[in-house]
């Protein structure tokens, strides 16, 4: 990409301003509306964008997808090119933004040695409460199917599911309020990684 270009918008002025830029080393891959899935590298995170590194030729107003090591899944609007990569702007609800900040600043206080591969690479799990387990007596299907099931542990980008009838791996549900796909089967029941973010997930 041999030329910067930016839609400059009061909002997106408004964000750079409002939220602290961190610059980490951390890895991921993208994906764009073509379809096309590319590796990338962050340059600098805040609670409203991402700054990335990649050979990824995105257009300005394309949806991206994100996944980043030990950070997670991130979905936001191309809002400025630069040579060599863009940035995204991306709205995070109230939990996500703390869970965010919490691990930025982790992955700050471990950039020195090797303290850093210590880290999950992804969220850390835990046992469902009472409330999200009740919520997740039924588990939707994408054919419109509702089936018992129960809320083995849950994480900000997944949940470990029981259930008797396992559909098929890559079949969409629905986990208690929040969309999901089906990304393993197990000895117990399903592997679901979450599409997007909503009460479960917080």
């Amino acid at each position: 990409m041999s030329q910067s270009v930016s839609v400059q918008t009061s909002e997106n002025r408004a964000n750079r301003r409002q939220y602290e830029r961190t610059n980490l080393s951390v890895a991921g891959r993208l994906m764009l509306p073509s379809g096309g899935e590319y590796p990338c590298d962050v340059e600098d995170i805040s609670e409203g964008g991402i700054a990335l590194h990649s050979q990824a030729d995105g257009e300005i107003g394309d949806r991206v997808i994100v996944y980043l090591d030990r950070l997670g899944r991130f979905e936001g609007q191309l809002v400025r090119r630069f040579d060599g990569g863009f940035a995204i702007q991306t709205r995070l609800q109230t939990n996500q933004r703390a869970r965010l900040i919490e691990r930025i600043e982790l992955l700050k206080n471990h950039s020195q040695g090797d303290g850093i591969a210590a880290l999950p690479r992804r969220a850390p799990r835990r046992t469902p409460t009472n409330e999200e387990a009740n919520e997740c007596a039924r588990l939707t299907i994408d054919n419109g199917e509702e089936v018992a099931c129960r809320v083995l542990d849950i994480s900000l980008t997944g949940a470990h599911i029981r259930l008797s009838n396992r559909p098929k791996v890559g079949t969409h549900v629905t986990v208690g309020r929040t969309l999901g796909r089906i990304v393993r089967h197990t000895d117990e029941g399903i592997g679901v990684e979450f599409l997007s973010t909503g009460k479960l997930a917080s």
